[in-house]
């Protein structure tokens, strides 16, 4: 079996975890984990560890973003987002239920205790709010980029505030009027 990424490089047995394989390519370091492989792991494994949160991911993700085949059935797998502030995407073949991971997203899950949930990574809510944090997480980007860190900073802190307050509505009236001084 090839690697989908690399195309002509053949991928080789490698053990991820205690009782899962993965097929991997020598050469861009991804994982082809087969469907039954990682739903037998699951099985066995019967852990839900809570998700850890990491500061200051170390790892150097190789995310190329391009449709892929799967190596196994040929079919075009799907991309889908991971979320909880991992910006890298799954590709799931809907065909045999094989997952590939590109290199260094196996670390990376593991790392914050997501390893074990990637089957619920492609059902509809956990995608929903990945896409929702994705959304957020741009329009942020653009909020900084217009109104600078520090503003946006402190814009965050008055909205947050605002929320706390029952005359809200009127406090946003008195910010937003020219002259409330002028009656």
């Amino acid at each position: 079996m090839n690697c989908p990424v690399c195309k002509s490089t053949e991928l080789v047995s490698k053990e991820l975890e205690k009782n899962l394989g993965s097929q991997q390519c020598p050469s861009c370091r991804g994982n082809w984990i087969a469907g039954a492989e990682y739903w037998n792991w699951i099985e066995q494994h019967r852990t839900d560890l809570a998700d850890r949160v990491v500061e200051n991911e170390t790892l150097s993700l190789a995310e190329p973003g391009l449709p892929i085949d799967c190596p196994e059935c040929r079919f075009r797998m799907v991309k889908y987002f991971v979320g909880r502030d991992l910006s890298f995407t799954l590709d799931h073949c809907h065909g045999c239920k094989g997952i590939w991971l590109d290199g260094n997203e196996w670390e990376a899950l593991r790392k914050r205790n997501l390893h074990d949930d990637l089957n619920l990574m492609f059902n509809s809510f956990w995608q929903n709010e990945a896409q929702r944090q994705q959304r957020k997480k741009k329009m942020e980007q653009i909020y900084v980029s217009r109104f600078g860190e520090e503003d946006y900073s402190e814009i965050k802190r008055i909205r947050y505030w605002l929320e706390t307050k029952t005359n809200r509505e009127e406090l946003i009236a008195y910010l937003v009027d020219r002259d409330p001084f002028n009656v």
